[in-house]
């Protein structure tokens, strides 16, 4: 059972009505748990070339401008990791990683003279593709610091799970610019089975209905997907999380 600190901080979470709410709940639980600045951010598969991202940032201002400018996404080790993996990592186990080169290790070094000097990247994933991370920095260094990152990390490596999905239902519920297509079971069907190579009559046969019926759910779904073929259309619910391997 989660400690009734973590405990208010989900239940915070999920009741938040806006990106500003849900901004609030981090930075308390950055302070709760003694950090100092803290960064959520995620890829969403709108496009396979132009994905949306969200970043809800409690970072300095000066430090989020010269990381943009830079471009240091492409390099950022705690990025990377959350990418690459789904454990969570100190900052420190990234800087003995042989993972990461100098020159991405360099972005870490200059983030601690903007006062985030070490911390904690917990990696998100969503169900509908969605890649991220949530990361609490302090501007403390030490063994002691160590010890209570340590500490705090599964805690709010459970947490992290909670704001990503606090996240998606502000995006489900229009409250951002982007919102997840939704399918109907039927049109999941036909594009599970088009990406199986099957045809329109094909795929009519497997599922008992006519081929012009497949073919109104494939362009109903390509619509919602806002593609313009079936390719397209396969290659986004996938990529979305719309369609995938059966459990049985």
């Amino acid at each position: 059972m989660p400690e009734p600190r973590l405990s208010e901080l989900i239940e915070a979470a999920l009741a938040a009505d806006s990106i500003e709410a849900l901004h609030s709940v981090c930075s308390r639980a950055a302070a709760l748990y003694g950090y100092d600045h803290f960064i959520y951010g995620a890829r969403f598969p709108s496009s396979l070339t132009r994905p949306f991202m969200l970043v809800i940032s409690g970072h300095p201002d000066e430090w989020r401008e010269r990381y943009q400018a830079e471009d240091y996404i492409q390099l950022d080790p705690a990025v990377r990791h959350s990418v690459n993996h789904v454990r969570p990592a100190r900052w420190s186990e990234l800087f003995d990683s042989p993972e990461y080169g100098p020159e991405d290790l360099a972005v870490l070094h200059e983030a601690a003279a903007f006062g985030l000097v070490t911390g904690t990247c917990l990696p998100v994933r969503g169900s509908r593709g969605e890649v991220g991370l949530l990361s609490f920095s302090s501007g403390r260094r030490g063994t002691p610091v160590e010890r209570d990152i340590r500490a705090s990390q599964p805690a709010l490596f459970m947490f992290s799970s909670y704001v990503h999905e606090a996240v998606c239902g502000l995006l489900d519920h229009g409250a951002l610019p982007y919102r997840p297509a939704s399918l109907t079971a039927r049109e999941r069907e036909c594009l599970l089975w088009a990406a199986e190579g099957k045809t329109a009559w094909e795929t009519g046969a497997i599922l008992g209905v006519s081929e012009r019926t497949v073919v109104f759910h494939l362009n109903n779904a390509a619509r919602k997907l806002d593609v313009t073929s079936r390719q397209q259309a396969v290659a986004r619910a996938i990529a979305q999380g719309l369609i995938a391997p059966q459990l049985a």
